[in-house]
């Protein structure tokens, strides 16, 4: 029997990432309004008539990937801040950026951004913009990701009170210049006046570490008000637990155990220096983790316990962090999240391919609350193509390792979210492509001489 769907999808390998992890060679899926209508082999789905049909012989087509954690107006600051660890790389270049940066400008580059992470493959992105977090800023950064065709959610970064761990630790005051009830209501401005069928908005204290406690509990009582999730960092710098069991005598998992907002909803970006304790927390109340593993090498900041999370029941996503990850490209994060958690634990089987490709699809889309990351019927049609005609690519024997392990953004030949096709061939279609790269150039060259960051960094001199 004849059956009709809007894109039929045809001649690929489909990495399917559904229960089974089929890998269907000579694949086909069928995309009927925003959902999967039917996956498997050509031949199995030779009765469906398509209005439009995509020959994706020589390619591999595979679930959308998922950027569980992004900053993408930092992407105004690509390339510099380098040699620094954490705590310098926030007081003396990303925080003054960020109290500094218009909206425009920061617009501009969370456009850029935005466009890199759709030509690589990324359907869904959790950006923690903070910089400018005003509503009407926050709006727009919204409106953004909406326009190009993205899902995912803005994790608006809130400040608030000057408290005396920022004041301790050189951060810049003047992203602390907020009372803790006006950071919530402006909050509410934002969750109220939002509508999106695909980016929602979701309260975010940008660091448990530093921020208020009362305005932590604030927004995610928020959050439960509106029924959307929150997302923070924690715990990402050595220091970070010590900082906070210093100045509240509990470290910071125990105190929100203790306050009862770990939960499903609850995301934090890094959640690298755990004690057992606070990981039995954490997977025992199914929080989120966005694993970070670009940034964490970049700013030196350690390796994540991934196993040990994993097993205890927490969900891993993984994410590009803005500018401490430079690319918005997923390929290179999952490559290495495989990296640094074998030479960290210098145990080759600490983890595979497979894991890296799941937690880039399936685990992101868990985190992210969305009915995404595997293509089965019913499913959202959230879906990229990747070439395998490189020489990179060949040959082929695991196509997961190769996505994995040889792949780049730029293999991506096609991006669909929400089943309709939003990148292909090298352009976005529903934006103009040139036009964002053209104003990037312009308004990040113009933040960064206006704030005077500097673009070269003196280098030590090499060992004789």
């Amino acid at each position: 029997m004849t059956q009709h769907c809007d894109v039929l999808l045809r001649g690929g390998v489909v990495v399917t990432m559904d229960d089974a992890r089929r890998v269907i060679e000579h694949g086909a899926v069928a995309v009927r309004g925003n959902r999967i209508a039917a996956v498997g082999t050509q031949a199995e789905l030779s009765g469906w008539q398509a209005d439009r049909t995509i020959d994706c012989s020589g390619q591999v087509v595979i679930p959308g990937l998922v950027d569980s954690h992004n900053h993408l107006f930092q992407v105004a600051g690509r390339g510099l801040g380098d040699g620094m660890a954490l705590w310098q790389w926030l007081s003396e270049f990303m925080l003054p950026l960020a109290a500094g940066i218009r909206p425009e400008e920061a617009v501009a580059a969370v456009r850029v951004g935005a466009l890199e992470a759709l030509s690589s493959g990324t359907t869904t992105i959790i950006d923690n913009h903070y910089a400018p977090n005003d509503a009407a800023t926050t709006l727009q950064v919204a409106a953004a990701l909406h326009d190009m065709g993205l899902r995912g959610a803005i994790a608006l970064g809130v400040f608030g009170p000057f408290t005396d761990i920022a004041r301790d630790n050189q951060l810049s005051p003047l992203l602390f210049q907020n009372s803790t009830r006006h950071e919530i209501d402006s909050m509410r401005e934002c969750l109220t006046e939002w509508r999106s069928d695909r980016v929602q908005i979701w309260p975010s204290p940008i660091n448990v570490i530093y921020n208020d406690q009362d305005l932590v509990r604030g927004l995610v009582e928020l959050a439960d008000e509106f029924n959307v999730r929150w997302q923070t960092h924690c715990s990402e710098a050595l220091v970070d637990p010590e900082i906070y069991l210093q100045a509240y005598g509990l470290r910071p998992f125990i105190w929100m155990e203790k306050e009862r907002l770990l939960s499903p909803h609850a995301s934090f970006a890094h959640a690298i220096w755990l004690d057992d304790a606070e990981i039995e927390r954490i997977g025992g109340r199914q929080c989120g983790i966005a694993h970070n593993p670009m940034s964490n090498e970049y700013l030196a900041s350690g390796a994540m316990r991934l196993r040990d999370a994993r097993k205890a029941g927490a969900t891993i996503g993984m994410g590009a962090d803005g500018a401490a990850g430079h690319l918005m490209d997923m390929f290179q994060i999952m490559r290495q999240m495989v990296y640094v958690q074998r030479l960290h634990t210098l145990d080759p089987e600490a983890t595979f391919a497979e894991e890296a490709f799941e937690l880039a699809t399936r685990g992101g889309a868990q985190l992210a609350g969305i009915d995404a990351g595997c293509l089965e019927a019913g499913k959202l049609a959230d879906i990229a193509v990747v070439s395998l005609r490189g020489a990179h690519m060949a040959p082929c024997f695991n196509p997961v390792a190769n996505l994995v392990y040889c792949a780049s953004g730029r293999d991506v030949t096609l991006t669909m979210v929400d089943g309709r096709v939003v990148y292909e061939n090298g352009r976005a279609t529903l934006v103009d492509h040139e036009e964002i790269v053209r104003k990037a150039h312009e308004h990040c060259n113009a933040v960064i001489k206006r704030l005077n960051i500097p673009t070269r960094r003196g280098q030590a001199a090499l060992p004789q």
